[in-house]
């Protein structure tokens, strides 16, 4: 029996993103718009179709555990005559009238255990699947050095076939993530696909104006309508990413020292010390050619670097100085980095 998906109006289409022949394929948009339900419905048709197998990856088991339960549910009608099932941590699916022929066509991993995986090949598979990449406001928290950690999970699935895609899906909560910093991504009006690293990771944020007028055609669309959760939930606005505090240095303010986060990212620290009111400190992603370098990370310590914790009277100064609105950024990264860290 030939597979075909039915038709829907409010799934997300991955033709465009296929196209751009990226390997890490960030999709961050409105709530409801399908992006999962697009990505799980392309992997299982590979699997059934060409025998190709898929991975469902979440950040924690806690998560994995619900996901992986329910995780056919929604798309089963996109294949008539076929039969899913999850033994433990692998996907299975079986034709109608083969009957005891069930077939392994994915899995269920957690990116906390990754290490673990090291020695295991998973020659078919073909797409990575990580959902929920970013994180919104609750209890979860990322993993340590989390960007790296994907990376060194993708080198173990594809071992250098340059088979692999990876689909990091989201919705539009908040710039301030371990992926934007580690590729510099910062999504703008005019931008819809960001391109990095030579193509090797594309960032798709799709704005859907026939998925928006429906969603506000609803009670619940009417209801959310002109309020903040409309506008990332439904707009795909991320309620960090504006222009507040955002102001570039004068050519007052002199060079003091560099602060390196715990994401590996590096600001340059400036202070206009005759400004009116009392200095006035500014945060740059520009560096100057030679640096006086503190670091956040014990991990990356080392020689010509000053180690820098969160209590330290430095970190307490420029604490103040953003509470008493004397602290300007040049870019929303440089400014929501530092917030996490004076929230601390």
């Amino acid at each position: 029996m030939t597979i075909e998906a039915k038709p829907r109006l409010d799934f997300y289409n991955y033709d465009k993103i296929y196209s751009y022949n990226g390997v890490f394929n960030i999709i961050v948009g409105a709530r409801g718009l399908g992006k999962s339900y697009g990505a799980k419905v392309k992997a299982v048709k590979a699997a059934v179709k060409h025998g190709h197998e898929f991975i469902y990856l979440r950040r924690h088991d806690e998560e994995l555990k619900r996901a992986k339960d329910v995780f056919f549910a929604d798309i089963l009608d996109e294949f008539p005559g076929w039969h899913f099932r999850v033994n433990s941590y692998i996907a299975e699916a079986s034709k109608t009238g083969e009957k005891g022929s069930w077939k392994i066509i994915g899995y269920f991993h957690a990116l906390s255990q990754a290490q673990s995986m090291k020695s295991t090949p998973f020659p078919k598979v073909r797409t990575i699947i990580y959902d929920e990449f970013i994180i919104e406001k609750g209890l979860v928290q990322y993993l340590p050095n989390e960007a790296m950690k994907l990376i060194n999970y993708y080198s173990t699935i594809d071992r250098y076939r340059d088979q692999v895609k990876v689909f990091l899906l989201a919705n539009n909560v908040t710039i301030n993530n371990p992926y934007f910093l580690e590729w510099k991504i910062l999504p703008t009006e005019k931008d819809e696909f960001i391109i990095k690293e030579d193509g090797f990771v594309v960032a798709h944020f799709p704005d859907s104006e026939e998925f928006k007028a429906g969603v506000y055609k609803t009670r619940f669309g009417k209801f959310i309508a002109n309020s903040e959760y409309a506008d990332y939930a439904v707009g795909n606005v991320a309620a960090d990413n504006h222009d507040g505090l955002l102001k570039l240095k004068n050519s007052e303010a002199k060079y003091v020292y560099s602060i390196e986060t715990d994401s590996g990212n590096v600001f340059s620290v400036w202070i206009d010390w005759a400004a009116k009111g009392g200095p006035e400190y500014y945060f740059q992603e520009k560096r100057p050619k030679q640096e006086i370098l503190f670091t956040l990370s014990p991990q990356r310590m080392q020689e010509g670097k000053t180690l820098l914790f969160k209590q330290d009277k430095l970190v307490s100064i420029l604490r103040t100085a953003f509470r008493n609105n004397k602290a300007s950024f040049d870019t929303q990264r440089a400014r929501n980095v530092f917030i996490e860290i004076f929230k601390r």
